[in-house]
């Protein structure tokens, strides 16, 4: 698969995804959706980055990372690398398309000289938890937080990964 740049066309493709993947995980309120579905907000002020079957050219998974020197997340120290929106096309989940899209995030870390790579996931997102666990990552509970919504509480989990150490 090829992992690079989303393009403008894709963003309502990319959009969707997102949209489809994490549903069958969580509820989300129309603030969240809307912010899933701004594939070209985040595109400006970030990158999108999408796996792509080189044959087909179908759209497998996506990522949003920081560009380089800025970051996502507020509480992202400044030797780490911090990724949003992980979400893999419910087509090609099992094909190991996520844990590439990871890799890919880790290389781009250790690029740009940084130490960790950094997320936050819902709790309920547990096939995404297998997968982080499974390649190295660990939780870190200080950086863990409730967000109150008005459909109820979502409580949010940190993982991190020393990005020498990415396994599986």
């Amino acid at each position: 698969m090829q992992i690079r740049r989303v393009r403008p066309e894709e963003y309502d493709a990319v959009g969707a995804m997102v949209r489809a993947a994490y549903a069958g995980d969580y509820t989300l309120n129309d603030e969240y959706l809307a912010e899933i579905e701004d594939v070209a907000g985040r595109d400006e002020v970030s990158e999108v980055l999408v796996a792509v079957d080189p044959v087909t050219g179908d759209l497998l998974g996506t990522i949003t990372v920081p560009r380089a020197g800025e970051r996502l997340i507020d509480d992202t120290a400044e030797n780490e690398f911090d990724v949003r929106l992980l979400g893999v096309s419910r087509a090609a989940r099992g094909r190991g398309v996520g844990q590439a899209i990871m890799r890919h995030a880790a290389d781009m870390a250790r690029s740009r000289g940084l130490d960790r790579l950094v997320l936050h996931t819902g709790e309920q997102m547990l096939p995404a938890q297998r997968l982080y666990e499974r390649m190295g990552f660990v939780q870190i509970p200080e950086r863990e937080f409730t967000i109150e919504r008005d459909i109820g509480p979502l409580r949010i989990l940190s993982y991190g990964l020393d990005v020498g150490r990415v396994t599986a």
